[in-house]
């Protein structure tokens, strides 16, 4: 990424200070070797099943699907000789593997929801189903069953559903097999989608951990971040611990309906796509979640919930904009860190790219002041935006100029100059260990861009004002 310029004046940092309070749930405390990678890798797809998957970046995969049928009996897998090479080297990689049963529809686009309702409802059915299932897990030496019933009602039918989660975990953890389930993602921390409520607590109990669809809401809102954080405390609410939750992060764009267009197509069009959640592709604007929303969403998994699960690995590139690296990465870099250092960490994306803040550049480390504001140096961000920045030691003065606009921060005063325009803060720019601070959300709002913190990732977003 060619886009920092540097700067052949006296160094200067700049800080950042938002209206940020860091509140005591969102506390990094988890071991990250407890942390979860959930692969999906389905049979949707052309490529052999296994081509994009990093063993040594996972910790689980799921092949999908095994299509149930309504007498209790299964669709036999389209790539059966896959699958067994599949589980091979995942054992061999100490990866486990599991199956997931259902999903929205069969190869012919009937919805599976009738047949679940079916087998569920009857004793025989159900007890059919659940023998073909362990039976299919133990041919294929696999670790476990992911339920993907979408959705059952509430009513009988979620008494149903429990019936056979109930006697189906029974059946598997005589043999220390998981059992999980992929369940909605929701838009409101207390009120979850109808479906949701058909999961009984004695289901949610049942299950190893639940992966949550934080995904196809809507075309524009396919799968935000405030998404997936909304998801993760509904199922909290629930009464769900976070070592249980996993949330789901998709691999590919909306709309769908026109044509299907998948993360590693996006980027072949232009490199730059990965780190956008939008692109415009041949008059069709595609929603998706790109680098650094990726790894936003892995941090806000790594402080309130268990793991993140994809769908689908398949989708990936295996470059350096490989989404799984970049999560590999984010889980690397928490890993080094001890718990003060984790719960103090502040990230940045500046105009789609991620700023990183290390010791060894010498330049600053954000921090938060008495006043529990935060305080970070910026310049690199400036740099990034192409501003030019100087420091006259005799007054005192920040000068960072860009286009027609003109600021001026005096050290150690609650007010800056905007085009020669006083205006006040609420805090002072300060030297602090050699290091020139100064508010960045007054810096970056008079050159016209808009700064976003994300408190549950502990991510500041500066964009472009449109």
């Amino acid at each position: 990424m060619n886009i920092f310029k540097r700067f052949s004046c006296v160094i200067i940092s700049l800080i950042c200070i938002l209206n940020v309070s860091l509140y005591p749930n969102y506390i990094f405390a988890q071991n990250t070797d407890d942390f979860r990678v959930v692969a999906y890798c389905s049979d949707l797809f052309k490529d052999p099943v296994e081509t994009n998957i990093q063993y040594d970046k996972v910790t689980h995969i799921i092949y999908a699907f095994l299509i149930p049928k309504d007498d209790g009996s299964f669709v036999p897998v389209k790539k059966a000789d896959e699958l067994k090479k599949l589980v091979k080297k995942g054992h061999e990689n100490n990866v486990k593997v599991l199956i997931a049963v259902g999903g929205w529809f069969d190869e012919a686009y009937a919805p599976l929801d009738n047949r679940f309702e079916k087998i569920a409802a009857s004793d025989k059915l159900r007890s059919k189903f659940i023998h073909n299932l362990v039976e299919f897990v133990d041919e294929y030496n696999l670790d476990g069953v992911e339920v993907d019933w979408e959705y059952p009602d509430l009513g009988q039918s979620s008494l149903n559903y429990e019936k056979l989660i109930l006697e189906l975990n029974s059946e598997l953890k005589k043999n220390d097999k998981y059992l999980t389930a992929a369940l909605n993602g929701a838009w409101s921390k207390e009120e979850g989608p109808e479906v949701s409520k058909a999961v009984t607590p004695k289901c949610l109990k049942s299950f190893d951990w639940i992966s949550i669809m934080a995904y196809d809401m809507n075309n524009e809102q396919h799968s935000p971040f405030w998404f997936s954080d909304t998801s993760i405390d509904y199922w909290l609410n629930r009464g769900v611990p976070k070592e249980k939750i996993v949330i789901g992060i998709p691999f590919y764009a909306h709309p769908t309906d026109s044509t299907w267009k998948v993360y590693r197509d996006i980027v072949k069009e232009n490199k730059e796509n990965a780190y956008k959640d939008i692109s415009t592709i041949d008059g069709i604007n595609y929603y998706y979640n790109g680098i650094n929303t990726v790894k936003e969403k892995t941090r806000l998994a790594l402080n309130k919930a268990s793991g993140v699960m994809l769908f689908d690995v398949n989708e990936d590139t295996l470059d350096e904009l490989s989404l799984v690296k970049n999560i590999n990465d984010v889980i690397k870099e928490t890993s080094k860190l001890n718990v003060d250092e984790k719960n103090k960490k502040i990230h940045f994306v500046i105009d789609n790219h991620e700023l990183t803040f290390d010791k060894s550049d010498n330049l600053g480390i954000p921090f938060i002041d008495e006043n529990n504001r935060t305080l970070v140096p910026i310049r690199k961000a400036l740099e990034a935006i192409d501003v030019d920045v100087s420091y006259n030691n005799s007054d005192r003065i920040v000068h960072a100029t860009k286009g027609d606009h003109n600021l001026r921060i005096p050290i150690d005063k609650n007010f800056i100059y905007l085009d020669e325009q006083k205006v006040q803060m609420d805090t002072k720019a300060i030297i602090k260990d050699g290091r020139t601070y100064i508010p960045l959300r007054y810096v970056f709002e008079s050159f016209n861009y808009k700064i976003t913190w994300h408190e549950s990732s502990k991510t500041i977003i500066v964009t472009p004002q449109s």
